[in-house]
């Protein structure tokens, strides 16, 4: 009996052990992305350090930066919304002020990733307007239909240029034009 007993404390120490030892893929997974820049260096360190398979690897990493984009965006979101009295301010003086928004928004101190969506919503609530303006500058022959847009409508350079570009490439190849 003593035999049978000391075999059983003998297996649930063993037992006990080994379950301790029980591998938890979770924290490697956070360990090597707190010390890796992107979901490749991830990777790599789950192969080389835990000696992960090479899919699974990837798998579990690219899950990680897609969550750990999350809980930045989320936390930036909240931030952002402490302050969204203000912001609402910013935004509507810079709608007064004949300086294009987004250069004023910038100077106000809003992340470029803000502006750019502020700038784009803007841009599509005055989409008929802009169809407008394209069409009148497409009938002036004369002039060179990005510098019309520029010079006459106010549209960001860069924006009357792919444009301009659209519509060459519309005329030549019969390719759908994107404004």
């Amino acid at each position: 009996m003593n035999r049978q007993l000391v075999a059983l404390l003998v297996l649930g120490t063993l037992s006990a052990v080994a379950c301790g030892k029980r591998r938890n893929l979770r924290n490697e997974v956070v360990e090597c992305s707190s010390i890796s820049l992107d979901a490749k260096g991830t990777t790599q360190c789950l192969v080389q350090l835990y000696r992960w398979k090479v899919a699974d690897a990837q798998k579990a990493a690219t899950a990680r930066m897609h969550e750990l984009d999350s809980l930045k965006a989320s936390r930036e979101d909240s931030v952002w919304q402490l302050d969204a009295a203000r912001h609402n301010r910013d935004f509507q003086n810079c709608r007064k002020t004949p300086d294009q928004v987004t250069n004023c928004l910038l100077v106000a101190g809003w992340p470029l990733s803000r502006v750019r969506t502020t700038a784009e919503s803007l841009w599509t609530a005055d989409l008929p307007e802009h169809r407008r303006e394209l069409q009148a500058c497409m009938r002036k022959r004369d002039m060179n239909l990005s510098s019309c847009l520029t010079l006459y409508y106010k549209w960001d350079s860069e924006r009357a240029l792919l444009t301009a570009d659209s519509v060459a490439r519309a005329r030549l190849g019969g390719v759908p034009q994107r404004h």
